[in-house]
């Protein structure tokens, strides 16, 4: 399949459905607010390694979430009532950034660096105040959290992790419960990770997908 290199000077992304298996479709653009934003609404999002092009990827299938559809598996309940978590929202998304990049940024087995250039581009979208920040806290100790954007009622997420075991399943849980609550009709997570459990999580086809972002 092809692979679209992106000019610098105007935002415009291929159609979705020249994307190879992995999902990989184009090269080049910029790690910056209006880049991410239209990439979201277009069907993408940013993959990308220090020292590289930025690389833009749209998964098939993708997997998603609608928040009506929670489930909480026994085991997941049971652990988080037993870690005695707190959670927060939107009080400090460069607190939980930075603390998942010192997560991601050190992990052998990952090739998507959680970049500055990113976190400066969220930032700016702070500013619009299109972001969702999830903050896990265990003994007024950050252990936990999830990040991403929100176009009308559909979220994005980004980067989901912890340091203490089901902290990241809490911060997801927390995470739908709200999106839930405020009559989100989407948490899209982009492909399968350590941290995508069965809460009520599903694939759906890349060509579904595009088209649940039309609607």
């Amino acid at each position: 399949m092809p692979n679209f290199k992106l000019s610098n000077e105007n935002i415009s992304f291929p159609p979705a459905h020249y994307a190879d298996s992995e999902g990989l479709l184009a090269e080049g653009g910029e790690i910056s607010a209006p880049w991410l934003l239209e990439g979201y609404k277009n069907g993408y999002y940013l993959w990308t390694s220090p020292m590289q092009y930025p690389k833009w990827w749209t998964p098939d299938p993708r997997i998603v979430m609608f928040p009506k559809d929670l489930e909480i598996p026994d085991y997941v309940y049971e652990g988080i009532k037993d870690a005695n978590f707190s959670v927060r929202f939107n009080q400090n998304l460069e607190g939980v950034m930075r603390f998942i990049q010192s997560i991601e940024n050190n992990s052998a087995m990952n090739s998507g660096w959680l970049t500055g250039k990113l976190i400066n581009a969220y930032l700016e979208i702070e500013k619009m105040g299109l972001t969702i920040s999830v903050e896990v806290y265990k003994n007024n100790t950050l252990v936990g959290g999830a990040f991403g954007a929100t176009n009308r009622k559909l979220f994005f997420g980004e980067y989901i992790n912890g340091t203490e075991k089901f902290a990241s399943e809490f911060a997801l849980i927390s995470l739908a419960k709200k999106l839930q609550k405020e009559n989100y009709t989407l948490l899209d997570l982009h492909k399968e990770t350590n941290e995508t459990i069965d809460i009520g999580l599903r694939e759906i086809s890349r060509n579904e997908y595009i088209q649940l972002l039309k609607n």
